[in-house]
């Protein structure tokens, strides 16, 4: 008799939510978020940022490029986590977010937060310069050592 092989196609909940990087540069981590991010995913990110980011000289980017879909309802949680690793010192950004990302954070409330969280690098020379670039000038800025950042 034969064994039979099954081939399982990975579930849903089975693709990866995140995953850390090294950022080129100064020595920042990336922390790169896929597909579709309800609440459970995005309380397993906050408790993955809480876990890394316990120093006050930690450089976190937080990259919703690949995210299709977030959970407006659970953002105001995810947000005020981020702040609170801020508060202790921590450097959270965000980036890559889409104009339907961030329409799904002003409904959900959080507009006023965006603006502090997300990382908007400012015109230079006439074009944009890039994350990697921004790492490597990161505590460069004249006034208080932190990234330059552009308010919507």
């Amino acid at each position: 008799m034969r064994a039979a092989t099954v081939t399982r196609v990975p579930a849903r909940a089975e693709r990866p939510t995140y995953q850390w990087e090294p950022a080129r540069g100064q020595g920042g981590l990336s922390l790169r978020l896929y597909g579709l991010l309800g609440s459970r995913e995005l309380e397993r990110v906050s408790e993955s940022v809480q876990e890394r980011c316990r120093s006050p000289r930690d450089l976190v980017w937080i990259d919703f490029t690949d995210v299709v879909h977030l959970d407006f309802r659970a953002l105001a949680e995810f947000v005020q986590s981020q702040e609170r690793q801020r508060r202790r010192g921590a450097s959270i950004w965000f980036t890559g977010l889409t104009p339907y990302l961030r329409a799904l954070f002003q409904v959900a409330g959080q507009g006023p937060a965006l603006n502090r969280l997300e990382w908007r690098v400012p015109e230079e020379g006439g074009g944009r310069m890039g994350r990697e670039d921004a790492l490597r000038s990161y505590g460069s800025a004249p006034n208080d050592g932190s990234p330059e950042r552009v308010e919507i």
